[in-house]
């Protein structure tokens, strides 16, 4: 990671929509890539899924985070995210959820807990960072009382990467900027970026109650050089193809001139 941030477009911000619509607006709002979400396994490797990208890149990838079973389970859907990031080539990042003692993912939690050496395991090839995502938690999460510590901790033990979720962190009821603080640059490489409420998450910066804009300059101060995604709610959205093409593109320019140390 070099230089400064990417900014990406997330597909799950336009999921209502064709991927060829999405990657054609990303690219018309002048987006450098995109994060893929795999939602399902047609999204595989081979030229079916270039033709739909129509050379708009994806630089990462999020696994599946619901439906394990149209992959054959959690372990086989995280293997399928991997083996796709390493066929695009110009993917560097696959963001995965932690998971959860919950009944569904109870075996998966058990694996990852006893896992080492998670890149190999899961096949990816030299550059590709796996990253872990905070999620929205409660005082019964399982990553104990603190799970932003004990975050930060597995991360740091299992030498992975980390995509921050600025708006999860924001319906968490905790400090943005403090939690940022503590995170360490090197080990960032992704920040999911929507706004956020109380209880509503994935909102059109501004339009919520996090300090967006101190969180890109602190970025840029501490020299973030990962990929800055834009995960927004499709109701965030005009239905006209121009429009959301005219808001993107300005959302764009106001991120890109933030992080390059500007006002």
């Amino acid at each position: 990671m070099e230089g400064r941030p990417d900014i990406l477009l997330s597909t799950g911000s336009l999921f209502h929509l064709p991927l060829e619509t999405i990657a054609r607006i990303a690219r018309d709002a002048g987006f450098v890539g995109m994060e893929l979400i795999m939602s399902t396994p047609d999204y595989a490797p081979g030229q079916e899924l270039l033709d739909r990208l129509g050379g708009t890149p994806v630089r990462s990838l999020h696994a599946p985070f619901r439906q394990w079973s149209k992959w054959g389970g959690h372990l086989r859907s995280w293997q399928a995210t991997v083996a796709l990031a390493n066929f695009l080539g110009e993917a560097d990042n696959v963001t995965l959820h932690p998971p959860s003692t919950g009944l569904s993912e109870i075996v998966h939690y058990r694996w990852f807990k006893k896992s080492q050496d998670l890149s190999a395991l899961l096949g990816a090839e030299d550059g590709l960072s796996l990253s872990l995502e905070n999620l929205p938690w409660t005082e019964r999460s399982p990553l104990a009382r603190d799970p932003f510590t004990s975050l930060l901790k597995t991360i740091e033990e299992k030498d992975l990467a980390m995509t921050l979720d600025v708006c999860h962190l924001g319906v968490s009821r905790r400090n943005v900027l403090e939690d940022l603080s503590r995170v360490p640059m090197e080990r960032l490489s992704n920040v999911h970026f929507s706004d956020a409420t109380s209880w509503q998450e994935h909102l059109w910066p501004g339009t919520g109650e996090l300090p967006l804009d101190d969180v890109l300059r602190e970025l840029a101060r501490r020299g973030f050089t990962g990929h800055l995604t834009v995960e927004l709610s499709p109701e965030c959205f005009p239905s006209q193809e121009d429009l959301v093409v005219e808001k993107l593109a300005s959302l764009r320019e106001h991120l890109a001139r933030l992080l390059a140390g500007g006002r």
